[in-house]
This record gives structure tokens, C-alpha cells and sequence, in this order.
């Protein structure tokens, strides 16, 4: 199994003929996903809203939008940073479990999700330095930092692919890899565009479909990138019977 990276539509029916392959627990498997990624949201907009409800009037709940609510201070900060921790390495096992489905393997359980937690360093100082290195080319203008993001876009697959590599060798690896495929692969990620307009106006239900479309589409581009080939299946035939081979 095999297709070229600029091949969009093969790409994207690959990657639908996988959805179909995987129904319905990728789809249970992404309503999890879009749970858990909210959940800092309602957190933190949680206590303005409520203030909002129980304002007397349309003046006074805008007031309290503006000024952001109550403050919930230190607890809260920290709070919503060990989630946003929790949620990335999450996000990393959702794409271990679109990568395996585009390549058509058991993609396992909801356990997939947490699967990344058994290496937690590997894969939080690989986040850590994408974010310096994007944040510090962000620093001479946007237009390297957003450049140098799409440089890194393969780095978690390449970690998934080759758990033994350190996070700065998969980093230098995806440069590599992504070296005339950034506009390409933007391109990609563009073509989404329509149906991520389109969610909105169901209010976020389509991104049920939508996410594991998306993220199987993307993983199959990187199997394209890398050439990976789905193994061929041993055929019994091809092997001597054991007994007439002893008797040679």
C-alpha cells in the first residue's frame, strides 16, 4: 500500500475506506477524545458562565464576560496546566490510534489513548522543544515560526514508529522528512477547510466524523511520506511440509 504524497483524494479515500474499516469505535474513540480536549475549556469558562446565568440583566452578564468572571486564582492555573499536560500526550495516543487504523492494524481499545504515558518524558520534551524552537523562530517574524511548526509535524509519528528515538533525533528527523512537503502538506490541511466551517454550525457534532477523517488523513500522509508498506502475508504453500522435508 502505497501513495504519493501529493495525491490528496487518494489520501482522503484512503483514509475514509479506513473509517468505514473502523466503525464505530473510532468514532467512540473520538467522542472521548473531544470530551477530554473541552474539558479545560469548561473549566476555566465554567464559573463565568454560571456568573453569566445568574446575572439580572444583558449589561451586567456582558460586564462579566469582559472582565473574565471570577478569578480563580493559582489552584486554577495550575489545574488547567496538569490537563493541558494530560490532554497532550492523549492527543498522541489518538494518533497512534489513527496511524495504526490507516494502516489498516488492530488499533486496539480506548486504552490506545493512554498509551503514550509509559514513556511521559519522551513525549513531553518533545512537545517542550517543538514549543522553544517554534516560539524562538516566532521571535524574527510569524512566517518562520508558522514554517518551522510545519517542519516539526511529523515528529510524534516518528516517535510512535521508532520507540527507542530521542525527541530531538525524531525533531531533526520530521525537518528532514517535511524538507519541500511544508506547502504541500499545508495544502492538506487546508482542503479541510469547508467541513470545519461546516461544524460549526452543527455546533461541534460533526468533528465526531470529522476528527478521525482528518487525523487518519493526515497519518496517511505520513506513511506516504515514509513509503511504509502494509507486510505481506505469509503463504503456508510456500513452505515445505515439515515431514516430506525430513524425509530428504
Amino acid at each position: 500500500m502505497y501513495f504519493d504524497p501529493t495525491d490528496r483524494p487518494a489520501l482522503k479515500q484512503h483514509a475514509k475506506n479506513c473509517l468505514r474499516r473502523c466503525a464505530p469505535n473510532i468514532y467512540l474513540v473520538s467522542i472521548l477524545c473531544i470530551v477530554l480536549t473541552n474539558a479545560p475549556t469548561l473549566v476555566t469558562e465554567g464559573p463565568t458562565l454560571r456568573l453569566m446565568l445568574q446575572a439580572g440583566s444583558l449589561e451586567q452578564a456582558m460586564e462579566i464576560y469582559q472582565n473574565g468572571g471570577a478569578s480563580g486564582g493559582f489552584a486554577l492555573t495550575l489545574a488547567v496546566l496538569a490537563m493541558n499536560i494530560f490532554l497532550s500526550l492523549v492527543m498522541c495516543g489518538y494518533k497512534l490510534y489513527c496511524l495504526r487504523a490507516s494502516r489498516q492494524e488492530d488499533t486496539g481499545s480506548v486504552e490506545t489513548l493512554f498509551v503514550c504515558f509509559r514513556q511521559f518524558w519522551r513525549f513531553y520534551c518533545a512537545q517542550l522543544l517543538i514549543g522553544l524552537f517554534v516560539m524562538l523562530w516566532t521571535f524574527f517574524f510569524i512566517i518562520p515560526g508558522i514554517i518551522a511548526s510545519y517542519a516539526y509535524t511529523q515528529t510524534f509519528y516518528i516517535m510512535l514508529d521508532h520507540p527507542d528515538m530521542s525527541p530531538m533525533d525524531a525533531i531533526q528527523a520530521s525537518k528532514q522528512m517535511m524538507r519541500g512537503h511544508k506547502f504541500e502538506y499545508f495544502i492538506l490541511q487546508l482542503s479541510f477547510l469547508g467541513w470545519a466551517f461546516l461544524s460549526l454550525f452543527t455546533f461541534g457534532l460533526l468533528d465526531i466524523w470529522l476528527q478521525p477523517y482528518m487525523q487518519v488523513t493526515f497519518a496517511g500522509y505520513y506513511n506516504a511520506l515514509v513509503n511504509w508498506h502494509k507486510p505481506e502475508p505469509v503463504d503456508p504453500e510456500a513452505f515445505p511440509d515439515p515431514e516430506e522435508w525430513w524425509k530428504q
